[in-house]
């Protein structure tokens, strides 16, 4: 678990689990697959060029819900229409590594 959630845990496990039930309700029900989601959050974690939550995320969409190599490039280049060429390239960077050891 990153240390941010340490942290929360640690000061405030109320504001946690707060955070937690909150974001659980823009998917009550499962309306959109957590594969799916977990790639949206990839996306926009791309986009907002956050190189731990890019990481986290694409591991996440690929290690706990099957997300291909082509389904996180597909993503990639569709953050690219908002966050431009600077967000690729940074998102590409930080899985530059990761991204190689995948089929």
């Amino acid at each position: 678990m990153a240390y941010h959630w340490d942290l929360m845990d640690e000061m405030s496990p109320e504001m946690r689990e707060a955070y937690f039930n909150f974001t659980g309700m823009a998917n009550k029900g499962e309306i959109i697959p957590k594969k799916y989601r977990e790639l949206m959050v990839f996306g926009m974690a791309c986009v907002l060029r956050s190189a731990p939550a890019v990481l986290t995320h694409a591991q996440t969409s690929v290690e706990k819900y099957g997300a291909t190599k082509e389904e996180l490039f597909a993503v990639l280049a569709t953050a690219m229409s908002l966050g431009g060429v600077p967000a690729y390239r940074e998102a590409c960077n930080t899985l530059e590594d990761w991204l190689k050891t995948l089929a």
